[in-house]
């Protein structure tokens, strides 16, 4: 529940992304919404009654949008990276005794993207699974359940079942928590089944989620029906389209507005910016999974120029070094030559609209959500936005607060 009684967070700085920078700025929270932003004297005055928390050399930030990521992996036994479809056979071959630890691993990551500011996560995970431990974590989100047809049966029975089965995970969730689907893949999930599950969840007005374009072996898979990935669960013979990974999920009916494509990173080419601008699909950057899994680079800047949106992702802690999107953005500024006010972007209102929910969160305005970070950092005049990107991806982040709700702090803050 929001902490009672408004509150204002005051800070040496406010950054709130779609607004200009506040020098001694403050945020206003009223029943976990923001009421009001401005300076901390114009706040301070107009509303004597209000708990004041006080970061004097502080930032505050929009709170992290996390718009891809895995909850369920643990760190330090990852599968080996580098080849994409070596790790995966890694990581299924795994998947057994994995169901002991899943949960744990899961409290623990969630844990882990609060502490470094993210506020919003959109998780991915099999059927759902880590749908309990962000509900526990107090962070706002939605789990993408991946469905696996060669489990279940025919196409229809298949995207029944996982219609069914999001249906059951939504009932007596909090309320800024949700559950969609995930098509996981062009590589595990049938064409038919991808189509028609993109069909249902339309007509029922869902969202999407889904990897895509992600490594070599899918763009072989894809056109050529060839390589790692054409036998990864032993029945995925619908490869060798002879097109892009792109092209194909048009053809199948995957990309439309509510839609989010995680990775986009090998093999993008001109006309697939094209498809990907026409049809009104959604980006998550992950540079460094892209990285580890030898995947290349996501062609961020070109699909930004297309008017593409795109946010950033994590992924999770078997392809990617930690849960902080701080950290994510500051790989994507340094990899792309963003200034830091694109990266802070991307990392907060880019994902908003990335998911949908830019009228919620995402950055710091009247009738949003209270989702800020606190972060530990006075920077200077020439490129704020990057010292605060920096500085909380080095740990930096004081307090996190989602729905006007400290879920995590440990700052030391004054009465002003």
């Amino acid at each position: 529940m929001p902490e009672r009684g408004p509150t204002i967070f005051a800070a040496g700085l406010v950054l709130p992304v779609s607004a200009p920078d506040i020098r001694d700025g403050a945020v206003l929270v009223r029943e976990g919404r923001i009421a009001a932003v401005g300076t901390l004297e114009e706040l301070g005055q107009g509303n004597p009654d209000a708990q004041l928390r006080y970061f004097p050399h502080g930032t505050i930030v929009p709170g992290a949008v996390n718009a891809h990521a895995h909850l369920g992996f643990r760190r330090g036994d990852a599968p080996e990276g580098g080849s994409f479809s070596t790790w995966l056979a890694g990581l299924i071959e795994r998947l057994p005794e994995k169901e002991s630890w899943t949960a744990e691993a899961a409290r623990a990551s969630a844990r882990e993207a609060i502490e470094a500011g993210t506020t919003f996560m959109a998780e991915s995970s099999p059927y759902g699974e880590c749908l309990p431990q962000l509900v526990e974590s107090g962070l706002a989100g939605t789990v993408y359940a991946e469905f696996f047809p060669h489990e279940i049966g025919t196409p229809e029975e298949a995207v029944e079942f996982i219609v069914n089965k999001v249906r059951e995970l939504r009932e007596g969730l909090p309320e800024r928590v949700d559950a969609q689907v995930s098509v996981h893949s062009p590589y595990t999930v049938d064409p038919e089944s991808s189509r028609l599950a993109a069909r249902r969840t339309r007509e029922l007005g869902w969202r999407l989620a889904i990897h895509l374009s992600e490594s070599p072996e899918e763009l072989e898979f894809v056109r050529q029906g060839t390589g790692g990935l054409a036998d990864i669960f032993g029945r995925n013979e619908w490869g060798g389209v002879g097109v892009s990974p792109v092209r194909y999920a048009e053809s199948i009916e995957l990309l439309a507005p509510s839609t989010i494509a995680a990775h986009l990173a090998t093999g993008v080419s001109e006309e697939d910016l094209e498809i990907l601008a026409r049809t009104g699909v959604a980006a998550a950057h992950c540079p460094r999974s892209n990285e580890f899994l030898g995947c290349g680079v996501s062609p961020v800047p070109r699909m930004l120029e297309r008017g593409v949106r795109v946010g950033m992702g994590t992924d999770g802690l078997w392809s990617s070094p930690s849960m902080n999107l701080f950290e994510e953005t500051l790989v994507a500024v340094r990899l792309h030559g963003f200034e830091g006010a694109t990266g802070l972007e991307l990392a907060t209102l880019g994902g908003a609209r990335a998911l949908g929910i830019k009228a919620e969160t995402g950055s710091l305005e009247a009738g949003k959500w209270a989702d800020l970070a606190v972060v530990d950092v006075d920077p200077g005049d020439e490129d704020p936005a990057r010292e605060v990107i920096e500085a909380a991806a080095g740990g930096a982040v004081l307090s996190t607060v989602v729905g006007g709700v400290a879920v995590y702090d440990s700052a030391t803050e004054t009465a002003g």
